[in-house]
């Protein structure tokens, strides 16, 4: 791992912030995560988003300091706090999109695990449900999309508690999807952004 993240760890916590906020948040369904987790606690209990992820991930934090090692837990914590504050900073923005579940869903569906393919295409995470399964994979060559299936479970009660049966089945549907897709926009990612990089570096 280099000393100092690519652009596009950076680039990708925001785009995970934004997207949280901005459309899965305000169309009250989810791609799972501790995303979705976050925001079916913070419909529940009227908080913020980015108090309640970062509230998540701080207890996640510590399986992958012991299991993880250092220098991923660093930057999976950096990860964590950068996509937390700009939750929690996003929701100040007096931006309200009136989003029909359909086309939310499509555009979750189709979009909201490319910033985490961004991050994990560089083995990074924010410290997420992907955390885990990067670790899980890594110790056990468990393949990414089983542990993010088992874990969005926790995310699909949360957003069914919170906001029905139609948010339930809505996000169990982005969840089934969720684990193939990040590992689908990781692939993609990498093989785009580095055969570019590699390709610079044999031209010059």
């Amino acid at each position: 791992m280099n000393s100092l993240p690519p652009v596009r760890y950076f680039v990708g916590c925001l785009l995970i912030a934004a997207f949280t906020v901005f459309i899965e948040r305000n169309a009250h369904i989810s791609a799972g995560g501790v995303s979705g987790l976050s925001i079916g606690i913070a419909d529940l209990l009227h908080t913020s988003v980015g108090v309640a992820n970062f509230f998540i991930k701080s207890m996640i934090f510590g399986f992958v300091l012991a299991y993880g090692g250092k220098a991923t837990a660093f930057w999976t914590l950096l990860g964590a706090v950068m996509t937390s504050l700009a939750m929690w900073l996003f929701e100040m923005i007096p931006v309200d999109v009136d989003w029909s579940k359909w086309s939310a869903f499509l555009l979750i569906l189709l979009f909201s695990k490319f910033p985490i393919g961004l991050l994990i295409s560089k083995g990074y995470s924010t410290g997420g449900y992907t955390a885990i399964a990067q670790v899980m994979h890594q110790r056990h060559r468990i393949p990414l999309w089983i542990t993010l299936l088992s874990l969005n479970s926790l995310s699909i009660l949360a957003m069914y508690i919170a906001q029905g049966p139609t948010a339930g089945i809505l996000t169990t549907i982005l969840a089934l999807s969720a684990g193939m897709s990040t590992q689908l926009w990781s692939t993609i990612t990498s093989k785009l952004l580095d055969r570019q990089n590699w390709e610079t570096s044999q031209a010059s």
